[in-house]
């Protein structure tokens, strides 16, 4: 699902016109850059994505100066909307984001200054980009978006094949909605393969979503929402008594009862956000930066829970796995 057209043409609109100084080639000119950071919850995996797009643009910029002033919304969506009115009435040279609705959310408030979106879904379908390629506005970044069918075919190899495939996810995130409705047609590609959904509002629900799916589920996958990444601790622990297996799309497999990672490495999705930022604070038009995209799937595995749930992992996933 996209965005309402009137809504994504907003996004846009403000930003696709005359270049103004805060997106423009002044930039370039600055000794030093105050970069303002939304984090939409907090998660391992988020602080892990952030801490690689701020060392790898500290690093391209040096020996100029760069203050990051970091925010959390903890995934909530009235602080979220907070943040980024306070962002916008400050004096930050540019912003970075992490999580679609607070992306959207700095997009609607911010047209003068450049917005890097990190590990972003669908910049496109979200209303903030005319195409990956040439975003066309005032935000750039990366994207993290691995199709689920590719992720289904691992984890159908891995025994007991599972037939009803688990999945938790903020509705209200729009690039959720896309990523659900790939998974959708995905499993429906599948003959005897069936989906079962639990939505949440927040993060503070997650762990009655995770229960929610015990007993009508045979394996969970988590797709990269941040609200859900939030909360993984309590999807692995209520997996783990259920003796469910847990994939989450790039996520943390290292968090207790989590089977195994599979997605982008998010470290360095944030690392092509950053080469993105460089080029802006050189000076080029974000409009005309495209967003950084991964190239390639990883596969982690969690040891300990692929010895408590004795699943059976074929050879050709542990040839090309990291175990933890």
């Amino acid at each position: 699902m996209r965005l309402p057209a009137a809504l994504a043409a907003t996004l846009l609109a403000g930003a696709c016109g005359t270049a103004s100084p805060g997106t423009s080639s002044s930039l370039a000119g600055k000794d030093s850059y105050r970069i303002g950071v939304l984090q939409v919850a907090e998660a391992t995996v988020l602080g892990d994505t952030v801490t690689a797009f701020e060392r790898k643009l500290t690093a391209l910029l040096a020996p100029k100066k760069i203050t990051f002033e970091v925010k959390n919304a903890q995934g909530d969506q009235s602080l979220i909307s907070g943040i980024a009115r306070d962002f916008a009435g400050s004096d930050d040279d540019a912003f970075a984001v992490i999580g679609t609705p607070a992306v959207i959310a700095l997009a609607q408030q911010v047209r003068d200054r450049p917005i890097f979106a990190i590990a972003m879904g669908d910049p496109v379908g979200s209303g903030v980009a005319r195409s990956l390629t040439s975003p066309a506005g005032n935000v750039t970044g990366s994207t993290d978006y691995v199709d689920p069918a590719r992720l289904l075919d691992q984890i159908l190899k891995v025994g007991p094949t599972p037939t009803r495939i688990g999945t938790i996810y903020d509705p209200s995130n729009k690039n959720m909605q896309v990523w659900v409705e790939a998974l959708r047609k995905a499993v429906a590609s599948h003959p005897g393969l069936s989906l079962v959904e639990s939505s949440i509002s927040g993060a503070g629900d997650v762990p009655t979503g995770a229960r929610g799916l015990v007993g009508r589920a045979d394996a969970i996958l988590i797709g990269p929402d941040a609200t859900v990444f939030a909360g993984l601790a309590a999807v692995g622990s209520t997996a783990a008594a259920a003796k469910l297996p847990v994939y989450v799309c790039g996520g943390d497999a290292g968090v207790p009862g989590v089977l195994a990672s599979i997605g982008p490495n998010y470290p360095v999705v944030g690392e092509l956000a950053a080469e993105a930022a460089a080029k802006v604070l050189a000076g080029a038009n974000p409009g005309e930066i495209g967003f950084g995209q991964p190239s390639g799937v990883e596969f982690e595995l969690n040891k300990n829970t692929m010895d408590s749930l004795k699943v059976t992992v074929p050879q050709d996933i542990l040839a090309k796995a990291v175990v933890k």
